[in-house]
């Protein structure tokens, strides 16, 4: 695990939270969520995140370059790769054709049919590092039994696990399962799996370092514009919870990420420009010098 000062300085940024939806992917979400076409959730989408969005290519392979120029463009060297629930199709052409700019990853949904085939046949074919839950979103409590087969395969095979708790974009998020604090005894019980929280767990703080001072496998990172702290209790901002985050473990405990999705966006390079002030002001980045954009 990288500290957040080598992820983020401008010579070498690596993104550890950067979706590749593909237009397949989004199909097949768009018929999930009772849509008639993918146009249409589009549209919804971009009015709840107040964001447009562009529809990607239906050719993945012109997708996936798509970006590559991106990456480029915004000297992203590396990006871990958020693909579709239970989809390899992504990861394979991604791993395949620029295996040096991505780093393999999974999004599993363990609620359907299939899906713990997918993590073991990422995990044989790219040397997947790790995979995604989404606990408010799919209905579990983190330490649900149907879980324990991905944690042992996980713990196995020194597999990275990161969580969405907390608020979730739109209505469908359930927050009965948002809670961090379902995880500590996962964390406490498979001691060779890392455990990283979106967002700082997207409202979750409080519970979120109390994970981080009871066990060392747990990290925080760092993505998305961070909207949570306007509906905290008290005031907060992005410095104090960087501080609060270091203070609970340590600067090799929390990881940068963007939360990239989607184009006419692209890559966020705002939240990285934000992000690297703050470290800058934290007195990070210091082995490598002070980084300026």
């Amino acid at each position: 695990m990288k500290r957040i000062d080598e992820w983020i300085v401008p010579e070498k940024i690596y993104d550890a939270h950067h979706h590749f939806f593909s237009y397949q992917g989004l199909e097949r979400r768009a018929k999930r969520m009772g849509y008639d076409n993918l146009e249409k959730m589009a549209e919804d989408m971009a009015e709840r995140t107040k964001q447009k969005m562009e529809l990607p290519d239906r050719d993945i392979n012109l997708f996936l370059e798509k970006w590559v120029r991106e990456m480029n463009d915004k000297n992203v060297a590396k990006s871990m790769i958020f693909p579709d629930w239970n989809d390899l199709k992504f990861v394979e052409i991604a791993m395949d054709r620029h295996p040096d700019r991505f780093i393999p990853f999974l999004m599993i949904n363990p609620k359907e049919e299939g899906a713990f085939h997918v993590l073991e046949e990422g995990y044989s074919r790219f040397a997947a590092k790790g995979f995604k839950l989404y606990p408010p979103l799919h209905y579990y409590h983190a330490y649900d039994d149907l879980l324990q087969p991905y944690y042992e395969f996980a713990n196995d095979h020194r597999m990275m696990i990161t969580y969405h708790m907390g608020i979730s974009v739109g209505s469908m998020a359930d927050i009965r399962f948002m809670n961090p604090a379902d995880v500590s005894p996962v964390a406490r019980d498979y001691s060779k799996t890392n455990f990283l929280f979106a967002h700082f767990a997207t409202g979750y703080l409080q519970e979120l370092l109390f994970l981080m001072y009871h066990v060392d496998n747990v990290y925080a990172e760092t993505s998305s514009s961070n909207r949570w702290m306007d509906f905290m209790a008290y005031d907060i901002n992005l410095q104090q919870v960087f501080e609060r985050v270091i203070k609970a473990s340590d600067t090799n405990h929390i990881v940068f990420g963007t939360d990239t999705t989607s184009f006419p966006r692209g890559w966020r390079k705002p939240i990285y420009d934000t992000q690297l002030a703050v470290c800058n002001a934290i007195g990070l980045n210091q082995e490598i010098g002070r980084a300026h954009v």
